[in-house]
């Protein structure tokens, strides 16, 4: 096992334990998201429409106050592009509830930082996102995440460094909660 996966694995689970035995967070969620512009219209880039580019979370939400709660979270994302592009990170925030007097739907700003993975470069790399979800249940949500990222492969590969904007179309599910009243 390479020291990369070592130190991702290390990291959830020290992750997973402390937000569970230290925090008092109310849910644990897992959402998948496919970005909504490479899937129908691709790019001038020379990936055509249909190319697979997805964002899986794993995101705590911690308990409710008058104005919402905080997030943290981890994040993988997988894109077949001419060459394969993966990035690895983690990411803090605040959902805001109640938006327009609906408690269905939330926003929730967060930033994020991580490692893009691109022809065997590991490359740091910052995030803003701002995810926008609407409850379609007590468990699922219907997500639209906005993101920018700070490219480094680009800056690697073409020499640009580069902000891509990125619409993200997926659904959201709560894996669980946690009881606080043990």
């Amino acid at each position: 096992m390479t020291l990369q996966k070592k130190s991702s694995l290390i990291f959830f689970l020290l992750f997973v334990i402390n937000s569970l035995f230290c925090y008092s967070q109310n849910s644990v969620n897992f959402s998948l998201h496919h970005d909504f512009k490479l899937l129908v219209f691709g790019d001038n880039l020379g990936n055509r429409a249909g190319t697979l580019n997805f964002i899986a979370r794993v995101k705590h939400e911690g308990e409710d106050n008058s104005l919402g709660f905080l997030i943290y979270g981890l994040e993988f994302e997988k894109a077949f592009l001419s060459t394969q592009y993966t990035r690895f990170g983690a990411f803090t925030g605040f959902t805001f509830m109640d938006v327009f007097n609906d408690y269905n739907f939330h926003i929730t700003p967060s930033i994020g930082t991580g490692f893009i993975n691109r022809e065997q470069k590991n490359l740091f790399s910052w995030s803003g996102s701002v995810q926008f979800e609407y409850f379609l249940s007590d468990t699922v949500r219907l997500s639209f995440l906005n993101q920018i990222t700070q490219r480094t492969d680009l800056e690697y590969l073409y020499n640009d460094l580069a902000y891509r904007w990125s619409f993200f179309l997926g659904i959201e599910m709560q894996l669980f909660k946690i009881n606080q009243n043990n």
